[in-house]
């Protein structure tokens, strides 16, 4: 589907650097569609409640990866594209894994994740700053469809432990195009896929409800680039929006297992 993100990396992270440093309220600890309904414990966490929706799309994914609460205690973490490390902090303060670390092709986000208490560096997904079987699960949350299948996976399967797991939410135009791309991604790393589920309704819910948080934002956007930025946050009005609510577009999650 096409994407509002500049395709090559250099553009690709001036975009993000200029959207992790702007002060306005849409710029939290992380940047995705979001989910509702939300957690009673995210919203009981002062530090989790700012971006209550776009955790819960974290509280979802984790919830489908089959690990029981000692699995998680024993895990080695990564996150790919975390943008300012709010996903790992709600997987530390729920999970408590043994080792959860972020990656991000932004150097703000990367500097803001590790004053909120995350280990966040700055990298690409291409090209991880890991040895290999380091990672026991890794994560990417809305940001597949912004790297290169190919890279992304021969990354993944290179740092993940045999039996890892590799947890994915993204955007598609529909439900089976959704699980035939995981099926190809499994395919080319050796992979099986051990869950799927279709989220769409959650996250019309999510963008529905966030619409006045965004809009109150939208009035500090320059007007050269609001339609722009209005699009890309799929803001009331938008076409995204139109398409989010008519069910021209699907998101789902898929967790993946090496075999």
């Amino acid at each position: 589907m096409p994407s509002l993100i500049p395709q090559s990396s250099s553009a690709r992270r001036l975009v993000y650097e200029l959207i992790y440093a702007w002060p306005g309220t849409w710029t939290g600890t992380t940047f995705n569609v979001g989910m509702a309904p939300v957690d009673p414990f995210v919203l009981a966490d002062p530090q989790l409640a700012r971006d209550a929706s776009q955790i819960q799309l974290y509280a979802e994914l984790f919830s489908l990866a089959q690990y029981d609460a000692f699995e998680w205690r024993e895990s080695s973490v990564l996150e790919v594209a975390a943008g300012c490390g709010g996903g790992l902090l709600y997987l530390s303060k729920r999970y408590k894994p043994r080792e959860a670390i972020g990656v991000d092709l932004s150097v703000v986000a990367a500097w803001r994740g590790r004053r909120l208490g995350v280990d966040l560096r700055q990298a690409e997904a291409a090209r991880l700053p890991f040895e290999e079987r380091r990672f026991d699960c890794l994560v990417c949350v809305d940001a597949l469809n912004y790297l290169g299948d190919e890279a992304f996976i021969r990354e993944a399967k290179r740092v993940l432990r045999p039996s890892g797991r590799l947890l994915l939410a993204e955007t598609s135009t529909g439900f089976e195009e959704a699980k035939a791309r995981f099926g190809r991604l499994a395919r080319m790393s050796g992979m099986m896929v051990a869950a799927v589920r279709d989220v769409s309704d959650g996250v019309r819910r999510s963008i529905r409800e966030r619409s006045p948080r965004v809009e109150k934002a939208l009035r500090w956007v320059p007007p050269f680039v609001r339609p722009q930025v209005r699009e890309m946050l799929s803001a009331e009005g938008s076409e995204r929006y139109r398409r989010w609510q008519h069910g021209s577009y699907c998101f789902s999650m898929a967790v993946l297992r090496l075999v």
